[in-house]
């Protein structure tokens, strides 16, 4: 079943869009954790003026935590971030220059760590 989205998830990726917006030559690939891709983050993404794909993976109950469960004992996030390798694998060529940055969209981005991890910059 798919889960409900988070009351402020809406709320996260459009501030996560807005970082986004200020990266040159970005393309965002956004996994949910979810049998399909869900309408209210495929509004925000088509919204959000940055260059996306829109992927999902659910999670296999087997790998859920359960309540009580320590947060440890299960990876989280897993099968999303393959899901998100696979379709650059698919889709981009081995030749083709770019970084690859996991982040989570209840996460604040300073836009310095993009100058840090992106391609090296022509000296003024």
């Amino acid at each position: 079943p798919r889960l409900p989205p988070r009351p402020v998830q809406k709320a996260e990726l459009v501030r996560l869009s807005q970082t986004l917006l200020h990266v040159p030559s970005l393309h965002w690939v956004v996994v949910e954790d979810a049998p399909s891709p869900s309408a209210l983050v495929g509004g925000v993404l088509a919204a959000s003026g940055v260059s996306f794909t829109h992927l999902s993976a659910e999670t296999p109950p087997e790998l859920r935590a359960g309540p009580g469960d320590p947060p440890w004992l299960f990876p989280r996030g897993a099968e999303q971030r393959n899901r998100a390798l696979r379709w650059l694998r698919d889709t981009r060529g081995p030749d083709e220059p770019g970084v690859v940055y996991f982040a989570d969209d209840d996460n604040t981005y300073s836009l310095r760590l993009f100058e840090e991890v992106g391609p090296p910059r022509d000296p003024p």
